[in-house]
């Protein structure tokens, strides 16, 4: 028996002009229904962001304080699937007088950061990039990059009330700036070049491109534009439009990683106000993955090194006021999942660790006594916060996820353990908000980060706190990274051949995986007969191992599809194709291979029963996969999002792949089915497959299906 459903997302045209606000939608912020009801797939597809979704820092901060110390200026960015855009406010909040908010500007599209991937020098990624509000030097004016039209640039707005006017008309796209220092204009950071490149494969196109290494099919007919590019800074005058390379002393107000003075083979890097300087180094410099060290040149000319594992994973830097204490933030504790805030003053030992916390900090800046930073929670989004640096205590700017305080989430229990190999490793067991010893719950695995407000795994695809608020427990997996050998690694090529000498990275991971499972099993709150599993980009992976080499799972869903032998190396393009055949991997074989055994779907598609639900916008690179379970009448469900890049960004399919994936798990752990009319199609589809419930319960509607 084939069974295989196709479908493809009609696409809205993510960019297009919008007949109405978006931000419409959202003029109330309490939670729809009533009081205490769980986490629903619209709550999490429409959650505000400040920054990027994921809870990774990057280097840029999401907000600015203003000159005096008084205000602080963020954009809040929101998702409004119905009209698959979004809601996008340039705020400014008080920071002495909690709740005074003030909106500034709305509007632009959706900003997707550029991402360097192997040879391709600025792919679109489906990840927003972090909009940076600038305040002028007197504080009078505020400056944000924002896009209209497909077309970033950078507006303007008085601190006073906006709306905001376009201030530039730039013919590359700024990737950074800040304002000059006579306020006339500012200093920009991009990269013309790829423009000019851009231009170039415009007017090749129109006799047809070369099929070389630029291009890879599964992202577009359009070649990428590859090669090296470096960062290039001018100075733009905002009332000619006039532009000039930028001096020394400017490059460094917009981007302190190129301050001339900073050492070189120095990682990050901090200039103080007083003349102090503070930079990370590699221990050993020819080792891709050395430990670092903490490097001090203090105002009075002495020096500092800090060569303690709490100095080996600083993420931040910065130094105080009056010059004689540098701040930095490090990742610390079991399997690194806890950041510490830590205070090395000048003429002390070493640091000190002020606060550590499982919490995630996004985008610190030191303001006086505090350290605001965005923080978010296993069980609370993401808001504005004031640490103080000597207490610890916390008080909220701005939280910009109100509604969420009267929704229900189910207890969070974090579990640490070691794999088979020693490697230290942790997951987060997420059970039901009604869950009470005695019940044992079905479990879904999402993959591969468990880092601050458990939203959706990597990628954001399957929604944690929407499946436990249906009665599913989630094991909110973290991935553990590294092998024996690693350590000694010379090259990114190096290291991808070491982890993959004998598998070792995917053993690792699958006892990692075998272990959380059995630690959660272990509370007395899981069912082990009633186990689902998740992954997207290396979950998928992942994923694949896992159904091959053990029974633990009955049932898997996938943000694409698939690590094999064939598809993803012949829609990869040439540089993929080079970039797999570098790890010694053989292609392009239809025949039992030993080295694919144990990873390979295609290859053991008659050993699968579980039953994969597949939503990618990606979905060339699993053609092959999906061929062999369409041949073997396997249970493989494709739904192909149009527009989506790796990962996913516009809020109407966001929105269709949690409700969809949340009814794939309810219905073949837990036998449950919406009965809505609008879904027969999709239960009629699910009842006929292999192995599907015989009888399926009617949740949250009355109609059945005929």
């Amino acid at each position: 028996m084939v069974v295989l459903a196709v479908t493809m997302s009609a696409a809205l045209a993510a960019q297009a002009p919008l007949a109405s606000d978006p931000c419409a939608a959202f003029a109330d912020d309490s939670p729809q229904g009533e009081a205490g009801r769980p986490v629903g797939v619209r709550d999490l597809a429409t959650i505000a962001d400040i920054g990027q979704a994921s809870p990774h820092d990057v280097a840029n901060s999401p907000f600015g304080v203003s000159p005096d110390g008084r205000s602080i200026a963020f954009v809040v960015r929101r998702a409004n699937p119905e009209t698959n855009s979004y809601c996008q406010r340039l705020l400014v909040a008080s920071l002495t007088d909690a709740g005074a908010v003030r909106e500034l500007d709305r509007g632009g599209e959706f900003i997707r950061m550029l991402t360097p991937v192997r040879k391709f020098a600025a792919v679109e990624s489906g990840v927003a990039d972090v909009i940076s509000p600038r305040w002028s030097s007197d504080g009078r004016a505020l400056a944000y990059a924002k896009q209209v039209g497909g077309d970033v640039q950078i507006w303007t707005t008085a601190a006073s009330g906006g709306p905001a006017v376009q201030a530039t008309k730039l013919d590359f796209r700024p990737e950074n700036f800040t304002w000059s220092s006579d306020g006339a204009g500012f200093i920009v950071a991009g990269r013309p070049a790829i423009a000019a490149e851009k231009a170039r494969i415009d007017a090749e196109g129109r006799k047809g491109w070369l099929y070389d290494g630029r291009i890879a099919p599964f992202v577009s007919n359009r070649p990428q534009v590859r090669g090296t590019f470096p960062m290039e800074y001018f100075h733009v005058d905002v009332r000619t439009g006039e532009r000039r390379p930028a001096r020394p002393d400017e490059i460094a107000r917009v981007d302190p990683e190129a301050d001339p003075g900073k050492p070189a083979g120095a990682g990050l890097f901090a200039a103080g106000k007083s003349g102090g300087q503070a930079w990370t180094e590699a221990k050993s410099p020819d080792k891709l993955l050395s430990p670092k060290r903490l490097v001090v040149r203090w105002r009075d000319g002495t020096s500092s090194v800090c060569d303690d594992d709490i100095c080996s994973t600083i993420r931040r830097l910065g130094w105080s006021d009056d010059g004689a204490t540098i701040y930095f933030l490090a990742r610390q504790g079991w399997a690194k999942s806890a950041t510490s805030v830590l205070r090395w003053r000048m003429g002390e030992p070493r640091p000190r660790e002020l606060l550590s916390t499982e919490d995630v900090l996004v985008g610190c800046e030191l303001h006086g006594g505090d350290l605001i930073c965005a923080r978010e929670g296993s069980k609370r989004p993401r808001r504005i916060v004031a640490i103080d640096l000597v207490d610890g205590k916390e008080r909220v700017i701005f939280d910009p996820n109100p509604q969420f305080a009267n929704l229900q989430l189910g207890e969070v229990r974090r579990l640490r353990y070691k794999t088979a190999f020693g490697t230290e490793a942790f997951a987060d067991l997420v059970l039901p908000p009604d869950s009470k010893p005695g019940d044992r719950h079905p479990l879904v695995l999402v993959q591969y980060n468990s880092e601050g407000f458990l939203r959706g795994g990597t990628g954001d695809e399957v929604p944690v706190h929407v499946l436990a608020g249906r009665g599913i427990a989630v094991l909110s997996f973290e991935r553990p990274f590294g092998a024996p050998g690693t350590e000694e690694a010379k090259t990114e090529l190096e290291y991808r051949q070491i982890v993959r000498r004998n598998w070792f990275d995917r053993r690792n991971v699958q006892s990692a995986i075998e272990t959380a499972i059995a630690r959660a099993v272990a509370t007395g709150r899981i069912d082990p007969d009633r186990l689902g599993i998740s992954g997207f980009s290396e979950g998928t992976a992942a994923t694949q191992w896992a159904l091959i080499n053990s029974r633990l799972f009955k049932v898997a869903a996938l943000g694409i599809c698939c690590e094999d032998k064939v598809a993803i190396a012949m829609n990869g393009g040439i540089d993929y194709e080079t970039f797999t055949l570098e790890m010694g991997q053989p292609l392009y074989s239809y025949e039992k291979e030993d080295y694919w055994a144990p990873l390979s779907l295609m290859q053991n598609a008659e050993r699968i029963d579980a039953p994969i639900l597949v939503q990618s916008g990606e979905y060339l690179l699993g053609l092959d996969v999906l061929a062999a379970f369409r041949r073997l009448g396997k249970v493989m469900e494709l739904h192909v999002f149009d527009n989506e890049p790796h990962v996913k960004f516009q809020p109407q399919h966001r929105l269709a792949m949690y409700d969809r994936v949340v009814d794939w798990f309810a219905f073949w752990l837990k036998g449950e089915r919406d009965c809505g009319a609008e879904k027969a199609s999709q239960y009629e589809r699910w009842l006929a497959m292999p192995g599907a419930p015989t009888m399926a319960s009617c949740v949250g509607r009355t109609a059945p299906i005929p």
